[in-house]
């Protein structure tokens, strides 16, 4: 006798998982899928993009540093010549164009270029360094710096 309740609750379970319809809510649709697999290359193809303006911004602003470094350095060593022997800082130069003695190539395709003018006091001078990246020539990477220096 419990065998046969036991089948005929199994057989009312069968019958009522029978009726069910074939389609679970459970997972997810190949449509669904579809869609979210498209937004989701959308989001990455962007990210992309993003990522590549980035690295070109942080290539620039390296070589943008590095140019000023240049410079500094440049009328660092300016600042220790003797006004009177030492033709890097004597009246003259040019900015646009290598004149001798006032441009130099410290690193491949970085060109200083410097322009002594006098200054507004006795035994001063207006120095203005340019440096010219061609490593950064597509962003028109120049950096020009000014001061004045001081015999002692």
């Amino acid at each position: 006798m419990a065998r046969r309740q036991r089948q005929s609750r199994f057989l009312a379970v069968a019958k009522s998982n029978s009726r069910r319809p074939l389609r679970s809510d459970a997972g997810f649709t190949l449509v669904e899928v579809l869609v979210c697999t498209l937004i989701l290359t959308i989001g990455m193809v962007a990210v992309a993009g993003l990522m590549g303006v980035s690295t070109g911004m942080h290539q620039n602003a390296r070589e943008a540093s590095q140019s000023t470094r240049l410079a500094q350095r440049k009328l660092d060593e300016l600042m220790k010549l003797n006004f009177g022997t030492a033709p890097a800082v004597a009246v003259g130069g040019n900015l646009t164009a290598n004149v001798a003695n006032y441009f130099d190539s410290p690193v491949a395709g970085v060109t200083r270029r410097w322009q002594v003018q006098a200054g507004p006091a006795a035994s001063t001078r207006v120095v203005t360094v340019r440096v010219v990246n061609l490593r950064a020539a597509q962003y028109g990477r120049q950096v020009d710096l000014s001061t004045i220096i001081r015999q002692w």
